[in-house]
């Protein structure tokens, strides 16, 4: 098993390779995750963040809904990033339910992503 600080590493690596077009890498990074870290959510939006990336938003969706939401059901990154993907999918309302209660959250990182992304979708 690997730690935390490792596995946040390995996510970062696999969010460069996919932000810098480099899809198998990143698929092989975040399939190692969740093969060494199953209950890590990382791996899930890893994948899901290489969908969009992609702009596969719909997959991302039912990626998070599918394997993200049943695993970690109250995860704020899960839902930060379902949020993320719904806006971009044009589904603002939806969205919005995932994010809102996220500005109340004691994650930092899930709560910063919440308030830019609300003050996209309301044009601030």
């Amino acid at each position: 098993m690997i730690d935390d600080k490792l596995l946040k590493t390995l996510a970062d690596i696999g969010f460069m390779a996919s932000a810098t077009g480099l899809p198998k890498h990143a698929f092989g990074i975040f399939n190692g995750i969740e093969v060494a870290r199953p209950d890590s959510p990382l791996s899930t939006i890893g994948i899901a963040m290489e969908f969009m990336n992609r702009k596969r938003h719909q997959e991302a969706i039912d990626l998070l809904h599918k394997e993200g939401l049943k695993k970690f059901p109250d995860d704020p990154s899960v839902q930060a990033f379902l949020g993320m993907a719904l806006m971009f999918e044009g589904r603002n309302k939806e969205s919005e339910g995932f994010l809102t209660p996220l500005l109340n959250s004691s994650e930092l990182e899930p709560n910063v992503m919440a308030k830019e992304l609300l003050s996209h979708i309301h044009g601030r």
